[in-house]
């Protein structure tokens, strides 16, 4: 999801589990693929269905530092995604040679919540989707759709070792994907595996949404979503950034067992509200918070100013 100066989870290439970029050298061989599921509305007593589009001030709280819910427990306090929002030089534009995108979320133990763990307790993922901004136009594109493409993922230690992924499990159900909660020191991570394609140089921003819920009201998670980009479709992992870069990430939003949609977008917030992605086609847009509606209620753990890793 980020970029050499906090790499993610990165794995082989076109083996689904080729996810994030935010932990440096992490390679991992497994790989855990689920099948492509069709996205259908949600249950009937779901308080709110997935797929709606999240209040305005929502997207933008999302993606403005210092509105997280929480902050993820067992993150080394120094990675420059632990206080949640990050984008990194150039606003997450992908270089100019690179022909790919790919979605991805985490979800992490809320920092300061005693710890829990239920084997039973899900989480529910749904209309997962990825827009790219085309740079002539400003014309959002979809390229990446849960209700087409595949999901995978696993479960990694929270505090980054390296080759520490464990099998997350995923099956199909009324139209949404459910996966296993995080074990005890470990966090879930999921991507879209079909890379969204595009012309090099042709795309200037990418916007991410995905619709997430927890099964037992006990769990207390925190999750994020963000992009990759990458040098093409099929391009394989290597260390540091020479096949892929990070877009950036979200805010860290506190789960529950109610939908939250979680969104981010690259580039500048006023960029986004001059040219919406058609989630947001027809709403009438703020560009700033109008109050902190998304502020965790305890100190963060992470440092305020980071260095380069």
């Amino acid at each position: 999801m980020l970029p050499q100066t906090h790499e993610r989870f990165l794995l082989p290439p076109q083996r689904a589990m080729k996810p994030l970029t935010r932990l440096k050298s992490l390679q991992v061989a497994a790989c855990f693929v689920l099948g492509a599921v069709a996205y259908h509305p949600a249950l009937a007593n779901d308080s709110r269905a997935p797929g709606a589009a999240a209040p305005p001030l929502d997207f933008i709280a999302q993606n403005t530092p210092g509105y997280s819910d929480g902050f993820p427990a067992g993150v080394p306090r120094t990675y420059s995604w632990c206080n949640g929002m990050y984008k990194p030089a150039g606003s997450g534009e992908p270089p100019s040679d690179f022909t790919a995108v790919t979605a991805l979320g985490s979800m992490y133990p809320k920092y300061g919540e005693p710890e829990y763990s239920n084997p039973e307790a899900k989480i529910v993922i749904g209309n997962a989707k990825t827009y790219v901004r085309t740079r002539a136009t400003k014309e959002w594109i979809l390229v990446q759709d849960q209700s087409e493409d595949e999901i995978a993922g696993a479960h990694f230690a929270t505090n980054a070792s390296r080759s520490s992924a464990t099998e997350m499990k995923i099956e199909p159900r009324d139209g949404t994907i459910i996966v296993s909660s995080p074990p005890p020191a470990r966090n879930g991570t999921f991507w879209i595996v079909k890379r969204g394609a595009y012309t090099a140089g042709a795309v200037d921003a990418v916007y991410v949404q995905v619709d997430m819920k927890t099964t037992d009201p006990k769990l207390k998670l925190v999750a994020n979503v963000g992009a990759d980009w990458w040098r093409a479709a099929d391009a394989a992992y290597t260390p540091g950034v020479t096949n892929s870069q990070g877009a950036g990430n979200s805010n860290w939003v506190e789960l529950s067992t109610d939908w939250s949609t979680l969104l981010f977008y690259s580039g500048s917030t006023e960029q986004f509200v001059a040219d919406p992605p058609p989630p947001f086609a027809e709403s009438a847009l703020a560009t700033k918070p109008a109050h902190p509606t998304r502020a965790a209620n305890i100190p963060s753990p992470c440092l305020r100013v980071l260095a380069p890793k």
